[in-house]
């Protein structure tokens, strides 16, 4: 009975999903007839049912970790866009060679004035995990240039992958479905019989 349930759990592994798919994300196999995919998956009807269930839940785990991704990365593009904004004021006040008073956040509601000095050409870049470090004007401009097509990419890339994981959740969906109906006429002729 022990290799009985290790033939029937590998054989779920492979119910529902393409194993060739390029993207990360598997992609969701369509079922078009259930008695034929079962005899050649191997499985019984609940068993796959179950699997069906079980990918559509992985699939809802997915979206939504990719949907906060998405989230952060729409909030972080403005912030990367705001600091290069600064940058340019910066280096526009160092060419004209003038010192200025600035507000500047220390948190969400406590605000300070500086005066400033833009010719010292240096700034200090918060770089997350609390990490902060010193860049002359050139290379933090270099620097959030690059954060910036780095975000927009992978924001690019995210939203393609949600394109792509909707269509495999709408196949999963149908799934389930036909199968939960082909269960349905099983019992049924079961019963007349």
């Amino acid at each position: 009975t022990g290799s009985g349930k290790r033939e029937s759990s590998m054989s779920e592994k492979s119910i529902g999903v393409v194993e060739d798919s390029k993207n990360p994300i598997p992609a969701a196999e369509f079922i078009k007839d259930c008695k034929e995919y079962l005899l050649k998956k191997k499985v019984e009807h609940k068993d796959c049912l179950r699997a069906l269930h079980m990918i559509y839940n992985k699939y809802k785990y997915i979206e939504t970790k990719l949907l906060q991704q998405k989230k952060m990365m729409l909030q972080k593009i403005p912030d990367i866009k705001k600091t290069t904004d600064c940058i340019n004021f910066l280096i526009k006040r160092k060419e004209s060679e003038q010192k200025f008073e600035a507000d500047y956040q220390l948190s969400d509601n406590l605000f300070a004035k500086a005066h400033v000095d833009a010719e010292q050409d240096r700034v200090f870049l918060w770089l997350g995990a609390n990490v902060m470090l010193e860049y002359n004007y050139s290379d933090a401009k270099a620097l959030l240039a690059k954060n910036l097509e780095n975000a927009k990419a992978h924001c690019k890339r995210v939203s393609e992958d949600l394109e792509f994981l909707k269509d495999q959740l709408t196949i999963s969906e149908v799934n389930i479905a036909r199968m939960h109906n082909y269960g349905v006429s099983l019992r049924k002729a079961a019963k007349k019989q």
